[in-house]
């Protein structure tokens, strides 16, 4: 920096030299794998750094996506694969099914279009259920990057857009032709020029095509960012492949995850739940076997596959939520990739609920996987008493449809949650959406999507479930159309829990009840929905509400402290 004869600033700016490479493709693995844990140091930044790239992918199609669905309540996951389709960093907010699922169809994408078939701007889709998320609208967006024209990772991301087509009662749907427009893996991008046939497909079988279009380029465009912070990274390093990396970080994850059920003691735990989203009551059986550093789900026993209703769960989407609650009790302070379960093994009998086939319905699918966890968490109680939680009131999505006074289509979702239940160190959470990882849809952006006022959401005074610890508060939605302007409003009134029990844990008691209803203006019960149903809504003298159940409770509620009771009052 120097100053010139007329008093100006001159600074000169250099140039960092190119990083040599360190581990090039040729390195032996071994060679590889010693050089990045020699520093354990720069190994945690390098981590850290992989899971700001795809932190950054999430906010950036928070802050671009089209839908309410996708950018409010967040029904996303980002993550970087190695090129063999395995997980290696995942944003830390997503969808965590997303996460469990992507290398699945990632691995029937590579089949399809192997790495050397693939070329720069290549973008690969597909929303086939049994490959990806387990229903249709959970569309994977996967993008190759290359470095040195060898593919050297694959970044992915999965959304829940709003619309995929298919009849508006998902409970009346017999089969997955009537949930609409099936993806099998296809290019979307062909060396970086659009599939404009596919991308007129899509447009042509959606509603709100400009909405669902929208956040597929969003999705793209995080790919695509996320490629270039990953190449980035790579020269910051020396690194001119992923593989060693790959294996130390995988490796790292795994070693924590058989050290944790290491821990438990080994043994044979049973445990069942049920629901009764047809007004049935369907029984779910567990056993779960810890030996040495592995653990064992096995659902035999689950219900047939549904021949209605939509209910049923892919067995990727099954293995999906049979893992994560795992991770969350068992190895939570550790960054999540493929490693976290390998030691996990989940089984499902074929033809079954939980292991449907095709072409088996199944919009509807987190009515049945999301009582997996509460099951696992019941059947390890006695192992790990410390670390389970009782019942949470499971969360609901109202899809309201319809035209507006002008003609123009409306159809969005608004996501909300009950109470989370209690564990041995805390009460539950109120108004939480688990055990998915979505966010409660806001209010007052809902209301300018659609011509719908929310009259009311509020918790539930005393729906916790008593307990030393207690349940968090269910909630309380109300809603009905804006204006007596003549288009009829259609909204899915589907309240999970209805008509089950799900008692708290040690002592614990079961939280509020669930209701999905139609009330009149003055909130007189005029119908009950039971266990769901499509509600048509023509004017302002009737609403809907859902009253999601509260979480249950954790230990005697006869030790709960009385300072706790004055709270809690």
């Amino acid at each position: 920096m120097t100053v010139g004869a007329a008093g100006t600033l001159r600074i000169r700016v250099g140039v960092a030299a190119p990083i040599a490479a360190r581990i090039t493709p040729a390195t032996p693995i071994t060679e590889a794998r010693a050089l990045i844990e020699a520093d354990p140091v720069s190994l945690e930044i390098m981590w850290s750094r992989l899971v700001t790239i795809v932190e950054e992918m999430w906010q950036a199609i928070c802050r671009t996506g089209f839908s309410l669905i996708v950018s409010e309540a967040q029904d996303l996951a980002c993550d970087i694969l190695d090129a063999a389709g395995e997980s290696l960093a995942q944003s830390p907010r997503a969808m965590p099914v997303f996460n469990l699922t992507l290398p699945r169809a990632v691995k029937a994408m590579l089949q399809k279009y192997p790495a050397e078939t693939l070329r720069p701007g290549d973008v690969l889709i597909t929303n086939d259920p049994w490959l990806c998320a387990g229903h249709l609208y959970d569309i994977a967006i996967v993008t190759p990057v290359f470095l040195d024209g060898q593919l050297v990772a694959l970044m992915g991301t999965v959304g829940h857009v709003g619309d995929i087509g298919g009849i508006k009662d998902g409970l009346k749907a017999t089969e997955i032709f009537d949930e609409e427009l099936q993806i099998p893996p296809a290019k979307l991008y062909r060396a970086g020029e659009p599939n404009d046939t596919l991308f007129d497909m899509i447009a042509e079988n959606v509603r709100k095509s400009e909405e669902v279009l929208g956040d597929l380029h969003s999705f793209i465009a995080a790919n695509a960012q996320g490629g270039e912070r990953l190449l980035g990274f790579m020269r910051d390093y020396g690194m001119q492949d992923l593989r060693a990396l790959a294996a130390v970080v995988q490796g790292r994850a795994e070693r924590a995850m058989r050290d944790a059920i290491r821990a438990l003691p080994d043994g044979v735990y049973h445990s069942t739940v049920s629901n009764a989203a047809l007004g049935r009551r369907l029984d779910y059986p567990l056993k779960l076997t810890v030996a040495g550093d592995e653990i064992e789900l096995d659902f035999a026993g689950a219900p047939e596959q549904l021949p209605l209703g939509g209910l049923n769960c892919t067995y990727s989407y099954t293995i999906a939520h049979g893992s994560y609650p795992l991770k969350c009790i068992l190895s939570q302070q550790v960054r999540g990739n493929a490693g976290c379960y390998r030691p996990i093994t989940v089984k499902a009998p074929e033809h079954s609920v939980l292991n449907c086939t095709r072409p088996a319905a199944l919009a509807l699918r987190t009515r049945t996987g999301w009582h997996l966890a509460p099951n696992i968490f019941r059947a390890l109680s006695d192992a790990a008493p410390d670390r389970v939680q009782a019942h949470t009131g499971l969360p609901v999505s109202v899809k309201v449809h319809g035209l507006d006074a002008k003609g123009r289509l409306y159809a969005d979702h608004f996501f909300m949650g009950g109470g989370q239940g209690a564990s041995a160190a805390h009460d539950g959470k109120s108004a939480l959406l688990w055990p998915t990882s979505a966010a409660n849809t806001s209010i007052e952006l809902f209301e300018t999507r659609s011509p719908v006022l929310v009259v009311e959401k509020s918790l539930i005074a005393d729906s916790g479930g008593a307990g030393q610890h207690r349940g968090g508060l269910g909630t309380r939605t109300r809603m009905r159309k804006l204006h007596d302007d003549g288009p009829p409003t259609q909204a899915s009134v589907a309240a999970e829990g209805v008509g089950v029990d799900s008692p708290g844990l040690f002592g614990g008691l079961q939280g509020g009840a669930a209701r999905g209803a139609v009330l009149d203006r003055d909130g007189n019960l005029a119908r009950d929905c039971g266990a769901g149903e499509l509600v048509t809504l023509t004017d302002t003298s009737r609403m809907i509400e859902l009253r999601l159940c509260g979480g249950s409770g954790f230990g005697d509620p006869a030790s709960r402290s009385a300072a706790l009771g004055e709270r809690d009052l």
